[in-house]
C-alpha cells in the first residue's frame, strides 16, 4: 500500500496491449508489432487473458488481482528463503518486511525496480527465482529446474538471470 499501484505505467504499456489483443484482436488493427514481439515470447499475456475469460471479471480488476497475487507470492517466497537462512522467527519476518518495504527500490545499475507498481511478468519470474534459490540451498535440483522453467514461461530473460544466479550460488558454496 505504501508503494502505490500504477497500472499502464512504463513498460506496462507493452504488456497490457498484448493481453487486450488476445482478448479482442480488433482493438489493434495496425501497429501490433510494437508490443506483439514481446507478447509472443512469453505465456504471461495468455495466462492473464485466460483468467479474464474464465473469471468474467472486469479487465482492470483481473489486472489488479494478478498484481496483488504476484506480490503475495514474492513475499511468500521471501519467507520460504528466510526460513532456510535464519533460525529465529523474528528474523524470518524481518526479512519479509524488509523486502516489502523496499519493493520499489531501483536495482543497482539498472532502471528497474525490485517490483514495479503495476502488473509485470518480472514479478512472477522473481518469485519463481526466490523459490528456486530456496530449493538450490536445500539441494532439491528438480525443484530448481521447475521453478526456473516457470520463470522462463513468463519472462525468458529473467529465467536466464535466475539460472546464472543459482549457478553462481552453487559454485560459490563449493
Amino acid at each position: 500500500f505504501v508503494h502505490g499501484y500504477h497500472p499502464g505505467a512504463e513498460d506496462s504499456a507493452i504488456y497490457i496491449p498484448g493481453i487486450k489483443m488476445i482478448l479482442d484482436p480488433s482493438l489493434y488493427p495496425f501497429g501490433r508489432e510494437f508490443f506483439a514481439s514481446h507478447a509472443r515470447l512469453t505465456l504471461f499475456p495468455d495466462l492473464v487473458a485466460a483468467s479474464v475469460r474464465f473469471s468474467h471479471l472486469p479487465f482492470d480488476t483481473v489486472i489488479l488481482v494478478w498484481y496483488l497475487v504476484s506480490i503475495f507470492l514474492l513475499l511468500l517466497a521471501s519467507l520460504r528463503l528466510s526460513r532456510i537462512l535464519f533460525k529465529e522467527d523474528r528474523a524470518h519476518w524481518a526479512g519479509v518486511t524488509l523486502l516489502a518495504g523496499l519493493l520499489t527500490l531501483p536495482v543497482a545499475g539498472t532502471a528497474l525496480y525490485i517490483v514495479d507498481q503495476y502488473l509485470n511478468p518480472r514479478a512472477l519470474a522473481l518469485f519463481a527465482t526466490l523459490f528456486a534459490t530456496a530449493a538450490a540451498l536445500q539441494h532439491k535440483y528438480l525443484q530448481v529446474t521447475l521453478w526456473i522453467l516457470l520463470a522462463a514461461a513468463v519472462h525468458p530473460l529473467m529465467a536466464v538471470f535466475a539460472a546464472s544466479w543459482i549457478f553462481s550460488l552453487l559454485v560459490g558454496r563449493r
